[in-house]
């Protein structure tokens, strides 16, 4: 038997709710080379009778039950070790793929073949289902993507699909119960290019019995120790605690500031940027824009009248560092306000 172009790994526990319609999504694939490979982590619910109805009905389907609940991160692992397709797609029980998910990525793949992690922009449903009307994106460059992942998720999980031989020798943190997919990035792209399609091909379910919601606290546990490793690695010799990263991720994650940002945040993020800088030369264009975005996040700020906002000497900082871009955004704000209180 021929191996398929595309395994496509699932964990099931519990997830009757949704699994039907998460089933269905990769049936009606566009792209129709694949394997499904579904795992029923020792679920006390329907799962288990869900799936097994499904590969009865369509052959590519490949039903796993494990003897006993194994977590999601070891179930994960397993379908990569039993995957025979050149790329892994991955999904979760209550998440949708867009009909022509596969394909498209399947084709980005094909024609960037220095691409090894690849992710797409989403749509988002609330508990009972319901797509908001705008969907959410991801940075889309690899540059970006290096720069968001120190701090935050770059990549939607059930968004991704990766190269298999890659993933056999950087499989899934088994220590890591929660937010697997955030530190296993951070190998895989000092080993490959990542990417994002700015098109969404998946609806992500947000709703209070969503592992990522149930234990949002223990995730983000194990992800400040991540962080702090990956800060680590930029800005050696400086104590990092969770006030300052939180303060940080708000400066990085956001495009609009907000009345908490500290001066000692910003000097951190300068720090940061500025060594990201000088190991990310080639990409010239891209460290541009997101010196871009930190400007003009940092000039918005002067809007907040709350308190005393060392902002000016952070601009002179900026404007040594980076004397051209500074100039250019100091004269779109000033002639932004002025045009403001311009009488009419």
């Amino acid at each position: 038997m021929n191996a398929p172009t595309v395994s496509v790994v699932m964990s099931v526990y519990n997830g009757e709710r949704f699994l039907q319609q998460a089933i269905l999504s990769i049936h009606q694939q566009t792209w129709t080379d694949f394997e499904f490979i579904l795992i029923d982590d020792a679920s006390t619910d329907a799962s288990p009778a869900i799936i097994h109805d499904w590969a009865k009905r369509d052959s590519r389907i490949l039903p796993v039950t494990n003897d006993h609940n194994l977590g999601l991160t070891r179930s994960l692992n397993k379908g990569i070790r039993l995957a025979r397709g050149r790329w892994i797609a991955r999904m979760d029980a209550d998440d949708f793929s867009l009909p022509e998910r596969l394909d498209k990525q399947v084709g980005f793949l094909i024609n960037n073949p220095q691409v090894g992690l690849l992710g797409s922009a989403a749509w988002i449903m609330n508990a009972e289902g319901i797509v908001e009307d705008t969907f959410h994106r991801n940075p889309t460059t690899h540059t970006e993507i290096c720069w968001r992942v120190i701090l935050a998720n770059p990549f939607f999980h059930s968004s991704v699909m990766l190269d298999r031989q890659l993933a056999l020798v950087n499989p899934y943190d088994e220590s890591i119960p929660y937010g697997q997919d955030f530190e296993l990035w951070g190998r895989f792209l000092e080993v490959t290019q990542g990417a994002n399609l700015a098109e969404p091909l998946v609806q992500l379910g947000r709703h209070p019995n969503r592992v990522s919601i149930l234990h949002t606290r223990d995730q983000f546990r194990l992800g400040l120790n991540i962080m702090k490793k990956r800060l680590a690695s930029h800005l050696q010799n400086i104590q990092w605690n969770e006030e300052i990263i939180h303060e940080m991720r708000q400066i990085t994650q956001s495009d609009w500031p907000t009345p908490h940002e500290t001066s000692r945040a910003w000097e951190r993020v300068l720090k940061l940027f500025t060594a990201f800088a000088s190991q990310n030369r080639p990409d010239q264009k891209t460290i541009h824009q997101i010196r871009q975005q930190l400007i003009r996040h940092l000039l918005l700020s002067l809007s907040f009248p709350q308190g005393p906002r060392p902002t000016w000497p952070l601009l002179k900082q900026m404007i040594i560092g980076f004397p051209g871009a500074t100039l250019e955004e100091l004269f779109h704000y000033f002639q932004t306000r002025l045009a403001s209180q311009r009488p009419v």
